[in-house]
């Protein structure tokens, strides 16, 4: 997925709908918590801005010209763009709903809807994607913290990971214990980890396929 710049980006509501009376009481909703929003009238437009930026939660109808929401939600995620989207529409049928639940929708609403619980699936998406966004921030932490390690400390972190005593390691690598040690202690020093056991969680959340 691009990288989100979090720390420059405020999370939004986005909603996209083309009826100028449901995007008026979208509005009024959203104000009523002073959550900021951005208003499209078609799903295109939406599209046609930096969405490698975007942070947030999607509030879009199904039924626009143009582009459905069912078919917005198909370019987002052909284009690993993973806000939250919860869907409106008039026309709940039954094949639209499963179709957009199984695309990974947070919540499908038939108008008329609840406009309380409206509000708390949007609270949802957003406390979702702040932490999602937390992780990939993380993430992307714990990556350029091991990007400072060097072949061999790759070596001797991969022997302590695998839970291999420092003599063991230094013999397997043709080095003294007293070398091995030492890069040990370099590794601990460029990942910022105050124990063998932090050591071993950061490599486990960098490489989570690792048991």
């Amino acid at each position: 997925m691009p990288a989100r710049q979090s720390e420059q980006t405020v999370p939004k509501v986005y909603l996209i709908d083309d009826d100028p009376v449901i995007t008026f009481l979208l509005v009024d909703l959203v104000e009523s918590v002073n959550l900021p929003y951005v208003v499209f009238d078609n799903a295109i437009s939406f599209l046609q801005q930096d969405l490698s930026a975007l942070a947030g939660c999607i509030v879009t109808d199904v039924r626009m010209p143009g582009m459905s929401g069912i078919e917005l939600q198909d370019e987002l995620r052909r284009g690993e763009i993973d806000l939250p989207i919860i869907f409106i529409s008039s026309y709940a049928e039954v094949p639209s709903v499963v179709r957009a639940m199984r695309g990974g929708a947070l919540d499908f609403f038939q108008k008329p809807f609840s406009t309380q619980r409206l509000l708390d699936r949007i609270q949802d998406g957003l406390r979702i994607d702040r932490a999602r966004t937390e992780i990939q921030a993380r993430s992307r932490e714990i990556g350029e913290r091991m990007a400072l390690l060097t072949p061999r400390e790759r070596e001797v972190l991969e022997g302590v990971f695998e839970g291999k005593l420092t003599k063991v390691i230094a013999h397997e690598l043709g080095i003294s214990q007293r070398t091995a040690e030492t890069y040990r202690h370099l590794i601990m020093q460029k990942l910022q980890a105050g124990s063998i056991a932090e050591l071993v969680r950061l490599t486990m959340e960098f490489m989570p396929g690792k048991t």
